[in-house]
């Protein structure tokens, strides 16, 4: 068995990375289907049934080990270790209308969080191939993409975390302190229509002073959207790499495309409102940031904010925020100076 430990040490070295530690790239397999969809197949997760089809036929389930309301997926194959089996996040702030966009499932095998991720990790290798793995801040972690799709690893080693750190959910299953939470993103959105293609395909950026979305976002194309941005999120493939980072108005004028970490299209009937939040220098540098509230089906919530736009200078977002209001016919709401703590 300590040869056997060594080896598997040797073949995933858990070690400090300036950055994550990148995640294994895969390639569409041969007849062109990608192989994290082909694995979540075979475990059977419902990526096609939508969330409220699976809501009406198993129920939300309060309790578990997060405690929280969570879709629970009892018919899913569970990983070796698994502690429950797989769940969901039943927030009522996620759309129904789509199917699940992410998964969940911690797996324990024994009290040390090294092990716990090796062995998962290693599982997951004669499947996918091997990862790289290693310590990012307080975590270990290690991940498989292959396009939008994405297996994460994450364990939190207690030797790594403040001594003084208490967790609930730790103190009823002790085991969660050295466990490995497994996350799966499909990747799903939908695609362009063909009147939001031709908004796209037409869109005439703004000029502005700031940025488009937040500071270091991934390309739009290359991460899973978040399932509450779901109504307003479409695949971007082949038509936006040359406008990366830029937002404006369809030629017709009757949608917000933006383009940052995903692509957003966002009709004129869909956008209740613009919101403009305004920062001045305290504890933080102070800035401004602007979002678009959108109409939506999730039953938690009035409206969705989309994050538009930012700049440094708290005033940066007003005058962009007033002039897409004229554009679109939509209300704009500019709030006031607060400090930045």
């Amino acid at each position: 068995m300590k040869r056997l430990f060594r080896r598997s040490r040797a073949i995933f070295p858990v070690a400090p990375w300036p950055d994550s530690p990148p995640p294994r790239a895969l390639s569409m397999l041969a007849d062109g289907t990608n192989p994290i969809h082909r694995l979540l197949d075979d475990w059977r997760l419902p990526r096609h049934e939508t969330r409220a089809q699976l809501t009406a036929r198993l129920g939300l389930s309060p309790g578990g080990l997060s405690h929280r309301e969570m879709l629970a997926l009892p018919e899913a194959i569970r990983l070796a270790g698994a502690l429950e089996p797989w769940t969901a996040d039943g927030s009522d702030r996620i759309p129904p209308q789509f199917p699940i966009g992410r998964f969940s499932s911690v797996v324990w095998f024994e009290d040390d969080a090294h092990a716990n991720l090796r062995r998962i990790a290693g599982d997951l290798a004669t499947k996918l191939g091997p990862a790289p793995t290693g310590q990012h801040w307080n975590t270990l972690v290690a991940a498989w993409r292959a396009g939008t799709a994405r297996i994460s690893l994450i364990a939190w080693p207690p030797e790594l975390q403040p001594s003084d750190l208490a967790i609930d959910a730790e103190k009823r299953d002790p085991r969660l302190r050295t466990a490995c939470h497994v996350h799966v993103e499909t990747g799903y959105c939908l695609p362009l229509s063909s009147q939001e293609r031709d908004w796209v395909a037409g869109f005439r950026p703004i000029r502005m002073a700031g940025s488009v979305g937040t500071e270091r976002m991934a390309k739009a194309g290359t991460a899973a959207a978040h399932e509450t941005e779901l109504e307003y999120v479409r695949d971007p493939s082949g038509l936006v790499a040359d406008r990366q980072g830029r937002m404006g108005l369809s030629a017709d004028g009757r949608a917000l495309i933006v383009v940052s970490n995903q692509l957003y299209v966002m009709p004129r009937a869909s956008i209740l409102r613009l919101d403009v939040t305004r920062l001045t220098r305290a504890k933080g540098a102070g800035g401004s940031s602007l979002r678009a509230i959108c109409r939506t089906q999730a039953p938690g919530t009035d409206g969705l904010s989309v994050h538009v736009a930012q700049s440094s200078d708290p005033d940066g977002m007003t005058a962009l925020a007033e002039d897409l209001g004229a554009g679109l016919g939509c209300p704009v709401s500019i709030g006031p100076y607060e400090p930045d703590c």
